[in-house]
């Protein structure tokens, strides 16, 4: 299997970290119950998972396990990675601001290889500004937010916010214009039939804060595009109308020069690939083959600067090893200038949650000198 390198340092800007033995998590309780128990974790707590957060997973296995950066660490073998950007990841802690919890346990175990941290915060929250002081406090590391707002009215496909729509709130359009005012960025996760109302609440934020910085993970997580999934996607001109829509609807959002993509995500099971059910991991042309069409259709859309590739690990980890999406990455935009590589894997992340980039253009080497 070739898994090479793409040759530039590597900035991992979208892992999840989690200890659910000691740490605050939906399946806390079933760790501390089942956990000791090989067989009792894969025979009964299966049963216990609602079906359409088993079937987004794929397997209970990296749920259920630490995920610390040392795994992380071991997951990207030799390649030659500088760190990476913490997204929330399930923190179920109590009380006023509890999501700050997460922040400060990450600024606890994260360690040099953690640059940044995202944390969770619900922008029409009427206390948002004093949860975002408390991350603030948390952790110097502490760069933006995520809200997920990914929600489908299917119930078989697994929800993450209580309704579709949440981003027409005017409360929370307030709440991302007060992210821009505090220099704070904002990942936004939707799926794919979520993407055209949001950009169009993207389109009214913009107008009074265009300052505001936004990364949309996953490409907008295109449900059942690569093959059925809970009765999504079903043949092929099912999957072709997916396809066209997202295709559509991510170039709208592309309009939108502030925006930036996660190119992340994309070997979930819920875009049907199925790869979390073989008995072997797929090559890297497997890989490319699959995820290539969306990766080369965000490159068109957004541009080499304005697109960030990522490893969504562990939730990706059902389905590939690390190595062999970044190696699959590396082989998409093999014929690209190294400036344009160094982009992708490294420095339009880094430019994005305010780190230092590794290269500059010659535009900004000049500001500089002035």
């Amino acid at each position: 299997m070739d898994t090479r390198s793409p040759g530039v340092l590597i900035l991992d800007p979208h892992i999840h970290l989690w200890a659910p033995k000691t740490s605050p998590r939906t399946v806390s309780i079933a760790v501390k119950l089942f956990g000791w128990s090989d067989w009792l974790k894969r025979s009964l707590v299966p049963k216990l998972f609602p079906k359409s957060a088993l079937r987004f997973v794929g397997k209970i296995d990296y749920v259920m396990a630490d995920y610390l950066p040392a795994d992380w660490a071991r997951d990207h073998g030799d390649f030659d990675v500088r760190g990476f950007v913490h997204v929330q990841a399930d923190w179920q802690g109590r009380g006023q601001h509890a999501a700050a919890g997460e922040t400060r346990w990450l600024e606890q175990i994260g360690g040099p290889s953690l640059r940044a941290i995202v944390g969770e915060a619900e922008l029409d929250d009427p206390d948002l500004p004093a949860l975002l002081d408390a991350h603030a406090r948390a952790s110097p590391r502490f760069v933006g937010i995520r809200d997920i707002l990914a929600c489908d009215r299917d119930p078989m496909v697994m929800d993450y916010d209580h309704r579709p729509d949440r981003f027409d709130l005017p409360a929370w359009r307030a709440g991302l214009v007060e992210l821009a005012r505090r220099g704070l960025s904002f990942d936004a996760w939707v799926y794919g039939p979520q993407l055209r109302r949001f950009e169009a609440a993207l389109a009214a934020v913009y107008a009074e804060a265009p300052e505001t910085r936004v990364v949309l993970d996953h490409l907008g997580t295109p449900i059942a595009l690569g093959g059925p999934f809970a009765g999504h996607g079903t043949n092929a001109a099912a999957r072709e109308r997916i396809a066209a829509r997202w295709r559509d609807d991510l170039a709208a959002l592309a309009e939108h020069p502030q925006l930036h993509a996660k190119i992340s995500g994309l070997c979930m099971p819920i875009l049907g690939w199925a790869l979390d059910q073989r008995p072997r991991p797929p090559s890297v042309d497997e890989v490319v083959d699959r995820i290539g069409p969306l990766v080369e259709h965000a490159l068109d859309c957004f541009g080499p600067r304005r697109c960030l590739f990522a490893s969504n690990f562990p939730m990706d980890k059902v389905s590939l090893p690390w190595t062999t999406l970044y190696a699959a990455y590396a082989q998409l935009v093999a014929t690209r200038s190294e400036a344009e590589r160094l982009d992708l894997f490294h420095d339009n992340a880094a430019r994005f949650y305010g780190l230092a980039p590794l290269a500059q253009t010659p535009a900004e080497t000049e500001a500089k000198t002035e």
